[in-house]
């Protein structure tokens, strides 16, 4: 991101106390009290489909030292500290009834922890544009949050449109880079103050026509039509891992 660090702001809701027992105290019961048993998790790298999944995910972690650097209800920003290694997540949930029903988890560490996905292979295949014609204006699910919708248009504009101008990062610059027609779009948002939490997707072809996706969480403040802080948060590991795959061959 651009190094501007995100408001710290109260953090006591049920997913960022959740997350605080499991890094802490390592309460692995309290899954079954906030997941329901066909809970889905996705990252970059693919899906984890059910609780129990879950839990072994989680008896692989060691105990960490957490700080909530946001915290939207259902989205939270964090960073997390072991002995081996210290990173960044962000972590956004769907409920049902109460519980847990979908997860989505972004975080930067250093290596791929995870199998292959597990969906089906994506191909390598150019379809015209990509995933959809980046035009003036982002495509926006019809529930998009409405106070989201500024910040999406300038972001789509210097993300999609290449005005780097108006946002100047650089794992922006190396995701072009490596993946020169990425197209950027957003999938959820969320807000709190003048915090707005943004959930998105980035696809894309590699120069040998590799083609990967990736999920990208950013938690900014956006005042007067301007970033004030950016957290933003993907998984680069997933990245090398996507372009390290084998070409599928269609012959």
């Amino acid at each position: 991101n651009r190094g501007w660090a995100l408001k710290q702001t109260t953090s006591n809701s049920d997913l960022a106390n959740l997350e605080r027992r499991l890094r802490h105290e390592r309460a692995l019961g309290d899954l079954a009290l906030h997941y329901v048993h066909r809970v889905k998790r996705e990252d970059s790298m693919g899906f984890l489909i059910g609780r129990e999944a879950i839990l072994s995910d989680w008896t692989t972690q060691n105990r960490g030292e957490i700080t909530i650097k946001g915290d939207f209800t259902d989205m939270i920003a964090f960073d997390v500290t072991t002995p081996e290694e210290t990173w960044s997540g962000h972590k956004w949930v769907l409920r049902e009834g109460g519980k847990i029903i979908a997860e989505t988890l972004v975080e930067d560490r250093a290596t791929a922890k995870k199998a292959p996905a597990v969906h089906p292979p994506l191909g390598e295949l150019r379809a015209g544009k990509g995933q959809y014609d980046a035009g003036d204006m982002p495509i926006l699910p019809a529930d998009f949050l409405s106070a989201a919708i500024p910040l999406a248009k300038l972001l789509h504009r210097a993300w999609n449109g290449r005005a780097f101008d108006l946002y100047e990062a650089h794992w922006l610059t190396k995701i072009v880079t490596l993946l020169p027609d990425a197209t950027f779009y957003f999938e959820r948002a969320l807000a709190h103050r003048s915090q707005i939490a943004l959930l998105w997707r980035v696809h894309g072809h590699a120069a040998n026509g590799q083609r990967v996706r990736l999920i990208g969480s950013s938690a900014m403040e956006f005042e007067a039509d301007m970033i004030r802080s950016d957290d933003t948060v993907i998984d680069f590991a997933a990245l090398d891992a996507q372009l390290s795959r084998s070409l599928i061959d269609y012959s």
